[in-house]
This record gives C-alpha cells, structure tokens and sequence, in this order.
C-alpha cells in the first residue's frame, strides 16, 4: 500500500517491500525492504 518504484528497477522474485517503502534500487530475491528510502531488513528464508 502506497509503495512508490522510482526509476527503472528490478524486484526479485519472493521479495517483500514493506507498505509505503520507496524504492529506488534493485531489489534481490528472498529479501526484506522497507523504508523511504527503502533499506535492507533481512533475508528471508525459502519456503
């Protein structure tokens, strides 16, 4: 929810974006991000 994608970037499969991040970098697989600017939270476990 009200999450905004600045730029051209690229989101990782099984990646999490926390609600009203901005995110303005790639984004890699299996991993957590949340913020404005968004920012690394952790990585998540496979399921």
């Amino acid at each position: 929810m009200n999450t905004l994608i600045v730029n051209a970037v690229n989101i990782g499969d099984d990646a999490v974006i926390g609600a009203g991040s901005v995110i303005n970098r790639d984004i890699p697989s299996g991993e957590l991000w949340a913020g404005n600017p968004a920012k690394f939270i952790k990585k998540l476990e496979p399921v």
